[in-house]
């Protein structure tokens, strides 16, 4: 969170200085990065999480293994890089800098493939606030490396250059946590490896041995690459349809709205990766699905509504006020997808734990020809307001598959229940933003709504007798 409101300080610098066109292409080159990362990422960290966590293999054996298959997925993604920057790239609307600046941001990726699996094992490891701490400590050096060259005017590529140099030492601060906290007391799986599924790769160094392995990573990961490119895809897939279907300015615009409602995601992502290690071990996971959904509920629907009622302040401070009402507006439609997103990501992450990875798979697929098709009707229509709305919408179709799924593995959990009392306090809490925003001023509206909802959210019964018990040890401690 650190990280992200870091890197949120850097965008009143960088929307201010590259201006809506360049934005827009900075946005297209982000996204289409992200989409790359997938490749290399395959799913793997979150397998090495699991399979690591409950001793099914050695951390030493894993970082091996996964390493070596992660330079192989970049030396694949070379192909799309050099088709997208090359031959399609007057398609998407980009300069010959920003083709440039591209190869640059996937050169940026090449020491990630160590990074990401060090990640990996410190996840496992139950070590999240080392890599926390790498990136924050990361986040700033980009941030300050990035405001150098864009003061300097270079651009799209030297904020490229700056993603390089940050990524390199990332990486080795990494690798050296990985291998002295975690990969050294975890020399040895815990638990006999005959019966379990990634055991028999890692029984000796043999070089036969390694590659053995490699494919049974692939086979047990490549259903959680497929989520996450859909993922990716559905979540993303506006940022690449933008600049072509409505040009760089509007995408834009879009850019500096989806700064501030991505920006809010993160605090169930983080929430959800700290609790995926003791999902992966959890014997009760209806119980622990349902606390984990109704904390995440009771943040979600009070901070949608804050944002959606103080959008225009917060587009100004973000971005300026050269982006607005347009940023505004986009915002105030686009965080609605966040309780959505909160209940749908902790659901993901739930069904992997249980390793029922593949029901998911099909609910991405119909996630991503909606948001594909919807995409395409309504932002050469609507522009960046079709954006919005479809990928609030998008995130429905993606529920309803979703909790089908959860019930096969935590029956008796219901969404509607866990969100009545964050719901009916958010509604006694919006008006008193509303009018406190227009009459006093919008940090007074956003402290007194917070007040309200927390006494709107206990006098409903919204905290119940295990979240009082929790608040209370916390407290203690």
């Amino acid at each position: 969170m650190a990280a992200r409101v870091i890197d949120a300080g850097f965008a009143l610098v960088y929307l201010r200085l590259l201006g809506r066109t360049d934005v827009g292409s900075y946005q297209f080159l982000v996204v289409f990065t992200t989409y790359l990362d997938t490749l290399i990422d395959f799913g793997l960290n979150a397998l090495v999480a699991r399979e690591v966590s409950c001793g099914r293999v050695s951390a030493a054996a894993a970082f091996r293994a996964v390493n070596l298959l992660r330079l192989g997925l970049w030396l694949v993604g070379l192909v799309p890089v050099a088709v997208v920057y090359g031959p399609l790239r007057p398609a998407t609307n980009l300069s010959a800098e920003a083709g440039l600046a591209g190869w640059v941001f996937y050169l940026a990726l090449l020491p990630s493939v160590l990074a990401k699996t060090a990640t990996g094992v410190l996840w496992a490891a139950e070590r999240l606030e080392l890599s926390a701490g790498v990136s924050v400590l990361s986040t700033v050096l980009r941030t300050a490396l990035g405001a150098v060259v864009l003061f300097g005017g270079l651009g799209l590529v030297g904020l490229a250059t700056a993603s390089v140099a940050t990524n390199v030492i990332s990486a080795v601060v990494l690798w050296w946590l990985a291998a002295s906290r975690a990969m050294a007391s975890s020399a040895q799986p815990r638990v006999a490896t005959s019966e379990l599924p990634l055991a028999a790769e890692y029984e000796g160094p043999e070089p036969t041995g390694e590659h053995a392995g490699a494919a049974r990573w692939l086979g047990e990961s490549w259903p959680l690459f497929v989520n996450q490119l859909l993922q990716g895809l559905f979540f993303w897939v506006d940022a690449l349809l933008l600049p072509g279907l409505a040009g760089n300015a509007v995408a834009g615009v879009y850019a500096a709205a989806y700064k501030v409602a991505g920006g809010a995601g993160i605090v169930s992502s983080s929430f959800t990766l700290a609790l995926f290690p003791r999902l992966a071990r959890a014997t009760d996971f209806a119980g622990a699905y349902r606390l984990a959904l109704r904390v995440l509920l009771q943040v979600a629907f009070p901070l949608a509504a804050g944002i959606a009622l103080l959008a225009e302040p917060i587009v100004a401070v973000v971005g300026g006020r050269d982006y607005l009402p347009d940023s505004a507006i986009a915002l105030a439609i686009l965080i609605c997808y966040l309780p959505l997103s909160y209940a749908n990501g902790l659901t993901q992450y739930m069904l992997i734990a249980a390793g029922r990875q593949r029901l998911l798979t099909g609910a991405f697929v119909a996630a991503l020809i909606f948001n594909l098709a919807a995409n395409l009707v309504l932002i050469p229509r609507f522009g960046y307001v079709g954006a919005a709305w479809v990928t609030v919408a998008s995130e429905i179709v993606l529920l309803v598959p979703f909790r089908l799924a959860a019930m096969t593995v935590a029956p008796g959990v219901s969404l509607l229940r866990e969100a009545r009392a964050p719901l009916a306090a958010t509604v006694l809490m919006a008006p008193v933003v509303w009018w406190l925003r227009d009459s006093l001023h919008p940090l007074a509206a956003a402290a007194a709504g917070a007040g309200v909802y927390a006494l709107a959210l206990w006098s409903l019964g919204g905290i119940d007798h295990v979240q009082r018990r929790l608040i209370a040890q916390l407290v203690v401690r």
